[in-house]
């Protein structure tokens, strides 16, 4: 142990799988530049089920880190062109996107740096990553932004470099050659957070990693925690259980515990865009499995296809079993090669049959238990997936759906070949369609009492008026009658 280690207790992980890591493919693999494609695919899905709007239009020459499309909230993460070229279309298949041709020559907007950042304030800064288009760069993808705009004067920071997906090498490469780049990143996300501790988790079998941080590590207040190999040890709830040994309940978030964690990649992704000025075009991206001749870690360009990634790295289809997007795990399986890689992808498999979950026709579930055995969050998911298949959403809510991190832990044990990740993925999506529907009835019964309350409101002040009217009709009449009274003979 050296003075930069954490010198807390590490705490056993509740429920995991061990699975092997076959990492050796990429492991040893610089990274690559990947060749920039002739046409680019924009996504425009934002975080949950929102998608950001065009602000270009067709026809329109961009330049690389050329704001594309933006959110609708103040700190949603920007869409930006990823090469120079031409808008060719805003497209809707395979997804919502905006297609980008590009002209060859890869231009660039200028860059605007911050080398005094530590001077600037924190709401420029906070800007300054919504405009660069940050997500988090190894999970659901939530603006960057948003996410420390609520994290000030937090108890500790942890970065996640624990990669414990198998086959994937993206972040332990990006911090084996990259390390400086990262810690400048930390030490900008410290700031912000004003973060009292700072810690670097990463799992022990990343030797060179390691020591490459350690190194980096000596011109920083940081500290770097080895923890076993375990899966899923990189999810948020799980990494924060074992570094601290507090557990998040069931809807909360690490900040209310005073926790933040961000992924190694969405640090330097900080660095570039502060210190450098750079926005988000690209990232790093493990492209390997058994039906590749070259596999490796490219620095991709975002929105380029699959398919073009696969052929430009050998792709051998007598060897393919299937295509995933991210790990074998965590990631989804890919059927249309114009499909884009996105912020949140730090991998792409072309598998062999060995490198899948096994294989087999799904059977009926036999409450052996094995799913529920492996479950890092300690949930049901045999009954999650009764009640998924049921639509039963009542029971899916009381059942803790949200909760599931879909680490494909419990899918990848079942001796019946059931697609329980599948399943919740539905059921979390009828329960977002539900919560979109009820918000969406609740808005329209506001908007009808509002009209309402108007409607009454115009209807008393329409009384109102047409009283004092007659009133004032009333008022005229006696006061002529009275008139005619004093003028009369003998009044």
């Amino acid at each position: 142990m050296t003075a930069a280690d954490w010198n807390s207790p590490l705490h056993a992980l509740r429920g995991h799988l061990d699975v092997p890591a076959n990492k050796a493919r990429t492991r040893h693999a610089a990274i690559e530049v990947a060749p920039v494609p002739a046409l680019l695919r924009l996504p425009l899905s934002l975080y949950g089920r929102r998608r950001a709007e065009p602000c270009v239009s067709v026809g329109q020459h961009v330049q690389r880190g050329d704001i594309v499309a933006r959110g609708a909230a103040a700190l949603d993460a920007a869409v930006h062109a990823t090469t120079s070229g031409s808008i060719r279309a805003v497209a809707e298949a395979p997804l919502p996107c905006i297609e980008l041709e590009a002209d060859g020559d890869d231009a660039a907007a200028d860059p605007e740096p911050l080398p005094d950042w530590r001077e600037r304030s924190r709401p420029e800064l906070l800007t300054r990553l919504a405009e660069a288009g940050l997500t988090g760069l190894g999970g659901a993808g939530f603006p960057s932004a948003a996410k420390l705009a609520a994290a000030a004067g937090i108890e500790l920071l942890i970065i996640n470099a624990a990669e414990c997906e198998p086959m994937l090498t993206a972040d332990e490469r990006l911090l084996t050659e990259r390390a400086g780049e990262v810690m400048d990143g930390i030490s900008i996300l410290a700031h912000l957070t004003s973060a009292r501790q700072v810690v670097i988790a990463i799992e022990d079998d990343k030797p060179e990693a390691i020591a490459a941080v350690r190194a980096a590590l000596e011109d920083h207040p940081f500290r770097l925690a080895v923890i076993p190999r375990r899966y899923p040890s990189g999810s948020e709830r799980q990494l924060v259980q074992i570094l601290t040994g507090r557990e998040i309940r069931s809807g909360r978030l690490p900040v209310d515990l005073g926790i933040l964690c961000h992924n190694a990649a969405s640090a330097r992704a900080v660095s570039r865009a502060v210190i450098h000025g750079e926005a988000l075009t690209e990232r790093i991206v493990t492209v390997t499995g058994a039906a590749l001749l070259r596999p490796g870690n490219l620095s991709v360009r975002l929105g380029t296809p699959v398919g073009d990634l696969l052929t430009a790295r050998g792709l051998d289809q007598t060897r393919l079993a299937g295509i995933r997007l991210g790990g074998p795990l965590t990631g989804r399986t890919v059927t249309d090669l114009r499909e884009p890689v996105g912020k949140t992808h730090a991998g792409l498999l072309a598998a062999g049959l060995e490198e899948l979950a096994p294989a087999g026709t799904e059977l009926p579930c036999i409450r052996c238990g094995a799913c529920a055995e492996v479950c890092p969050a300690s949930l049901l998911p045999q009954e999650l997936h009764r009640q998924a298949r049921a639509a039963d959403l009542d029971a899916l809510m009381a059942l803790n759906l949200q909760d599931c991190i879909e680490c494909g832990a419990c899918a990848w044990v079942c001796p019946s070949r059931i697609p329980l990740v599948e399943d919740y993925r539905l059921g979390k999506a009828a329960l977002a369609a539900e919560a979109a529907r009820q918000a969406a009835a609740e808005h329209a019964r506001m908007r009808h009492e509002r009209r309402q309350r108007r409607l009454e409101e115009e209807r008393r002040a329409t009384e109102s008026a047409r009283e004092a009217r007659l009133s004032r009709v009333d008022a005229a009449l006696a006061r002529a009658k009275a008139a005619r009274h004093d003028r009369q003979p003998g009044s």
